[in-house]
């Protein structure tokens, strides 16, 4: 069977025509400024900016730090092992659910 009829490219351009077995032919077209162009600079500068405001951001609670050092020097910090067996089993859940399936 041969198909005979192609699909018009995205957005109505059929600038860009082919046979089967014959190589890709392309129509001229005038190259003027502003054709074709891409202009992702504003949004990526203020993309770059939101990354170091969010890099000077300090996410940690120092107190609970400091104070869990402390347990561990001193000899005193407890593992609560139900909860970590918990979150362990959860985090296994999750990553079963997010395998894909066969």
């Amino acid at each position: 069977m041969k198909i005979t009829k192609r699909p018009s490219a995205i957005g109505g351009n059929d600038n860009v025509t082919g046979t089967q077995g014959a190589g890709v032919r392309k129509t001229s077209r005038p190259a003027g400024p502003g054709v074709d162009k891409l202009q992702l600079a504003a949004s990526t500068s203020q993309l770059r900016e939101l990354e170091a405001e969010l890099a000077k951001l300090d996410i940690s609670d120092a107190a609970k730090i400091a104070a869990i050092k402390r347990a561990i020097d001193s000899g005193t910090f407890e593992v609560n092992s139900v909860l970590v067996a918990d979150r362990l089993i959860d985090t296994a859940k999750e990553a079963v659910r997010k395998r894909p399936r066969k």
